[in-house]
């Protein structure tokens, strides 16, 4: 299905289908001829099925509202037509996601050329920031990186991953770069994930991260994803796995134990492969139906566990991530200290994620909003280990 809703310039772009009939419109409406926008509609005239036919005959697909509008022709739409304009906002959210990846401005060094083209997302547009290819490599210079998301075509994320590893080759590596081809990994490891050799790549990656974070008392600053509405599982997995170790750090665990948690929190929702993407990806609150079907993403993720064998604490962590200590997680309502240790920690640092991750439709809220629901759900989760979590956290609140 074609994206119904895009931005272009000053104006913002809407399916000719998504307008109700008969119903007065609360805006001027354009049309775009020549490259020129001419109004169609004035503010409270209706949209009607003889306009309608009229550009379906002139092959006008494409309606136009300044971007000044854009706010009150949204809330229009949600009054009058909300299940078309949900599912207009969730083609437009998966078409961005599937076919481009949003990389880490600041892993761009301008003394290394590119071989590969650099799109800005700016909130209002999206344009080649840079033009290059193999053939003609250039470099980015620092001012260009400007506001807003650089993203890279995803078939060129070989490339990318290559120009990363050629800076650290060359002794330009920082946290920033580790992060970046930590989070390269994970996404691999959610692309194929039973592929081995990913794992021990993986389990070289965090043992980088133990090593940064036993040095580094702010570990969390230099790893943790900022997100805007970017969400996928593997930044999620990123940010659990950082804050798990982080906590496992703090309270001192020994460094196997260390990097048995950096994979567990890694892979803990490995099994939402499994489920569904217009389940992961609804816009509004599950029906009970969708909800139990999510809820086996937990069993799928033990199973791929299993299948790569990984050691009893690793999948007993995974299992027990969504249980809580009044028997009211699941899958199997355990409690107390029937719940592993990996799996009490990854339930406090999964919960705090989530509550703190923007998605569509949904704002986030602050580290301390967050923590503050945590705290009165405190028969839910181990308290010594939210102590510890909630003082770490204290320099980013």
């Amino acid at each position: 299905m074609a994206t119904q809703i895009r931005e272009i310039g000053n104006y913002f772009s809407f399916k000719v289908d998504l307008f109700p009939l008969g119903v007065k419109i609360p805006c001027e409406v354009f049309i775009q001829e020549d490259e020129e926008f001419k109004v169609i509609l004035k503010q409270g005239e209706c949209f009607s099925l003889d306009l309608k036919n009229s550009l379906k005959e002139k092959n006008i697909t494409n309606l136009f509202v300044t971007n000044s509008n854009k706010k009150i022709f949204q809330d229009f739409l949600l009054e009058f037509k909300p299940k078309e304009y949900f599912d207009s906002i969730l083609d437009r959210y998966t078409i961005n996601n599937e076919s481009y990846y949003k990389i880490e401005k600041e892993c761009l060094n301008p003394e290394i050329p590119l071989n590969f083209c650099l799109y800005l997302n700016d909130g209002k547009s999206f344009n080649i920031l840079l033009d290059a290819s193999e053939e003609n490599p250039k470099n980015i210079s620092q001012d260009k990186l400007s506001e807003g998301d650089i993203l890279i075509s995803k078939k060129d994320l070989r490339l990318y991953n290559e120009y990363l590893q050629k800076l650290i080759k060359e002794g330009k590596s920082d946290p920033k770069i580790l992060k970046e081809t930590t989070k390269l990994i994970i996404r691999d490891i959610y692309s194929e994930p039973t592929n081995r050799k990913n794992l021990m790549i993986l389990g070289d990656k965090i043992d980088e991260i133990i090593n940064y974070g036993s040095l580094e008392s702010k570990v969390l600053e230099k790893f943790l994803i900022i997100k805007k509405i970017d969400y996928y599982n593997y930044v999620h997995s990123l940010n659990v796995m950082t804050l798990s170790l982080s906590l496992g750090l703090k309270i001192k665990l020994d460094k196997d134990d260390l990097r048995l948690l950096g994979i567990t929190s890694a892979l803990h929702d490995i099994g939402k492969t499994k489920i569904s993407p217009l389940i992961l990806s609804k816009l509004g609150k599950l029906t009970e139906k969708e909800f139990q079907i999510f809820k086996t993403h937990v069993i799928e993720s033990v199973k791929i566990a299993k299948e790569l064998e990984l050691p009893e604490k690793v999948i007993d962590g995974i299992a027990h991530h969504h249980e809580k200590l009044n028997g009211n997680g699941y899958p199997f309502k355990l409690r107390g200290e029937k719940i592993s240790f990996f799996g009490k920690i990854i339930a406090i640092v999964d919960a705090y994620e989530m509550l703190t991750t923007p998605k569509a439709m949904k704002y986030p809220l602050t580290p301390y909003n967050a923590l503050m629901i945590l705290v009165q759900d405190k028969a839910c989760y181990d308290q010594a280990l939210l102590e510890t979590f909630i003082k770490m956290l204290g320099r980013l609140i």
